[in-house]
């Protein structure tokens, strides 16, 4: 038996030393990602574990999508995904709003990030201040806060305990359209942390959201969900943000679909729709988590519920909706409005 363990990382000599830790606490063989045909050809050869060192912009979901349609050879599963985080540059680098070339999809280094920790099974928090207790106990509340569903431990910690990992993705983004949490609601702060939770079920008036959308991100880290534009109300928009926002197709909402179409939607997104279905809305609604320092959670909910449609502009219908003025790009979809299982990460 082979398990694969992949280590992502932003910060290569953080990667290097989270790799030495879990090396020395679990004997394997030490690679360098080139691509998932060599790593599964090296593990079909190899008789013990490997754990995988990943490139910098290396995102955890992108390899479980991409394992979920390869073929391993026997005897070989991939196991938890691990992420090595630079405490003394993790704030810096989630406010980074410089965007990678190399990437060829305009991720930031903000994303990157925050896709890395988000999407972990386990997070190794190295280079913590030895004479700041307080601020260390702050990153590792902040940690916990991007990745409630991951375990958060330090370099120093010798046995990782055993974490339920992903074998397929499920997108911190749009994990919600399946009933899961997209965050904690954890309005008061902890270490100066605040989480906050906004669900509601009217549309937001897209040019409303879009002139607050500076009032929104205002002290937040990190953002993330899915919502719905009264000028677009057949599809599923993916929210999120690290250093800068990102509004886009993710999906459709069930709420629209034939009979036919309906039941080719993924059993735990049609039970989660039903279980919440509503009699006007249908399945579609907004689920949105917001993290950040000193955070006002009550300043939160009252911008974006000022942003909801009101009774008047709700009554004129969604015919009267659409013609609502949009300031958001309408972009190239790539296909994702006709979706209903949204992808890892849409564009």
């Amino acid at each position: 038996m082979t398990t694969v363990t992949p280590l992502f990382g932003f910060w290569p000599h953080v990667t290097g030393t989270v790799a030495a830790r879990l090396l020395a606490d679990r004997p394997s063989r030490l690679i360098t990602w080139s691509t998932l045909d060599d790593l599964l050809a090296i593990a079909g050869r190899h008789d013990g574990d490997l754990l995988v060192v990943f490139p910098e912009t290396g995102e955890p979901d992108r390899l479980r999508l991409d394992w979920a349609t390869a073929d391993p050879p026997p005897g070989v599963s991939l196991g938890r995904t691990v992420t090595a985080v630079a405490a003394d540059l993790l704030l810096d680098a989630l406010t980074d709003e410089t965007v990678l070339p190399e990437t060829g999809d305009g991720r930031g280094i903000g994303d990157i990030v925050a896709h890395q920790i988000e999407q972990a099974d386990t997070i190794v928090l190295a280079d913590l201040p030895d004479d700041d207790p307080w601020e260390a106990d702050r990153l590792r509340v902040l940690l916990h806060r991007l990745a409630p569903w991951a375990a958060v431990l330090t370099a120093a910690d010798t046995h990782p305990p055993a974490v339920a990992h992903r074998p397929v993705p499920l997108t911190p983004v749009t994990r919600g359209l399946r009933g899961r949490p997209v965050g904690l609601h954890e309005p008061l702060p902890v270490n100066g942390v605040v989480s906050s939770v906004f669900k509601a079920r009217r549309p937001f008036h897209p040019e409303r959201l879009h002139a607050a959308l500076d009032d929104v991100i205002d002290q937040v880290l990190r953002s993330r969900g899915h919502l719905w534009l009264a000028s677009r109300p057949e599809l599923v928009m993916s929210w999120e943000s690290a250093a800068t926002p990102h509004l886009a197709p993710a999906s459709v909402w069930l709420a629209g679909l034939s009979d036919e179409a309906w039941r080719t939607v993924h059993a735990e997104r049609r039970i989660a729709a039903d279980l919440d279905w509503d009699p006007y809305y249908g399945d579609r609604h907004h689920h949105l988590a917001f993290i950040g320092f000193d955070l006002d959670p009550v300043r939160l909910h009252r911008t974006l519920t000022a942003c909801l449609l009101t009774d008047e502009e709700l009554s004129r219908g969604e015919a009267g909706w659409r013609r609502l003025p949009d300031p958001f790009p309408r972009t190239s979809t790539g296909g994702l409005t006709v979706r209903v299982d949204p992808p890892p990460h849409p564009a």
